[in-house]
């Protein structure tokens, strides 16, 4: 039983730890006077779809020990979406920083891609 607890405790902490990294990144002021380019543009959104993908991820390790596969998939989405647009709203009231729809958008795709890869691993292990 202690073991169990220990493991959700840490799945709780994990997914705290990295919503804290989000929030600390967000936070950050954003005087970047690198001109415009398509290569600074494809990074900065494929780290949106990454960290996301993980924060994603880490919702549903966590749920995943409660809930049926579904319903912690849900779980994970909604959370994340709910997070990925908190976030945004954050970056609002930081000098320098934008709060887009698009980058919920672009944080979506990789809640999105969490999800397809928790669903192929689960068909994956069930065979």
């Amino acid at each position: 039983m202690e073991k169990f607890v220990t493991k959700k405790i840490s799945a709780w902490l994990a997914v705290l730890f990295w919503m804290a990294i989000i929030f600390g990144l967000s936070a950050m002021e954003g005087h970047d006077v690198r001109p415009f380019s398509l290569f600074y543009f494809i990074e900065r959104k494929t780290f949106h779809v990454i960290e996301y993908s993980i924060l994603a991820f880490l919702f549903f390790r966590a749920f995943s020990q409660n809930f049926t596969l579904k319903r912690a998939l849900w779980f994970s989405l909604v959370l994340s979406l709910l997070y990925a647009a908190s976030d945004e709203w954050h970056q609002t009231f930081v000098f320098g920083r934008t709060g887009t729809p698009r980058d919920v958008a672009i944080d979506l795709i990789g809640i999105v891609l969490a999800a397809i890869l928790i669903l192929k691993f689960n068909r994956w292990k069930k065979k």
